[in-house]
């Protein structure tokens, strides 16, 4: 058989019940394992992100952990607010907090999951992803007005597990609107996947390097963007207002004086 390492999400039309086929398949592509996921329990996982030291821009050290695994979200928002409350030094250096959806008895890796939520370091929720990290039917339909965290020009930083740098938003995620327009025009739902449920951003490169400033961007997660948490010093700031400049100037060129919106 065809061996694929990865785990992907099904929905078998004619039952309406949804299937995770894990890993084997045949030449033909069909799969040799189905698990019938409504039949697998859940557990819900509660990560800490901790800040390292030094903690200066432009780029600084942060890692991640798994406080505890809970029967249910409540649960493990309730571990999270008596962390918080109990005190100890070590919640100075807290960054942010995820909760996981994840099912029982199946492999999986961190980025894998059936929901998640996303909290900043002093445990508020900020955003929120309901709809798996797996292939499913389930997917992206867009996010609301208020469900954007940031647009385009804004100053953020990007977390990607074991780093936090600054980066420039050029685009936001797709709106609910264009998905509903989508369904209409193919007359049958039409969905994303979490790859679409993205930020577009423009990043620095390293010192002395050619900046092609309209190839040198980067799609990244929606749950993986925060507001700086720290003093950005002025010549930080100097570098980024003159960065984004130069960015500007190069849209123009390339577009004309008054660019539009998705033109990036």
């Amino acid at each position: 058989c065809f061996w694929w390492f990865s785990i992907i999400l099904l929905r078998i039309k004619n039952n309406r019940r949804r299937y995770m086929i894990i890993g084997c398949y045949n030449d033909d592509g069909t799969p040799i394992e189905q698990v019938d996921l409504s039949e697998r329990g859940r557990v819900y996982e509660l990560e800490v992100c901790i800040v390292k030291h030094p903690r200066r821009y432009p780029e600084y050290k942060v890692d991640y952990s798994s406080l505890a695994f809970c029967s249910s979200k409540e649960s493990a928002e309730q571990i999270k607010d008596e962390i918080l409350q109990s005190g100890e030094n070590w919640l100075n250096d807290i960054y942010c907090w995820y909760i996981y959806e994840r099912v029982l008895d199946v492999n999986y890796d961190r980025s894998e999951y059936m929901a998640c939520w996303l909290y900043n370091e002093s445990g508020a929720m900020i955003d929120k992803r309901l709809f798996p990290s797996y292939w499913s039917e389930d997917g992206f339909i867009g996010r609301s007005e208020d469900e954007i965290r940031f647009k385009f020009g804004d100053l953020v930083e990007l977390y990607d597990g074991h780093t936090v740098r600054l980066a420039y938003v050029l685009a936001s995620p797709r709106k609910k609107e264009w998905y509903i327009q989508k369904t209409e025009e193919n007359g049958e739902p039409y969905v994303g996947d979490i790859s679409d449920d993205t930020y577009t951003i423009i990043v620095k490169v390293g010192k002395g390097q050619f900046i092609d400033y309209m190839a040198n961007h980067e799609h990244v997660d929606a749950l993986s963007l925060f507001r700086p948490h720290y003093l950005i010093p002025q010549n930080i700031q100097k570098y980024w207002k003159t960065f984004w400049k130069l960015y500007e100037k190069d849209r123009r060129e390339c577009y004309g004086e008054n660019p539009l919106p998705g033109q990036i």
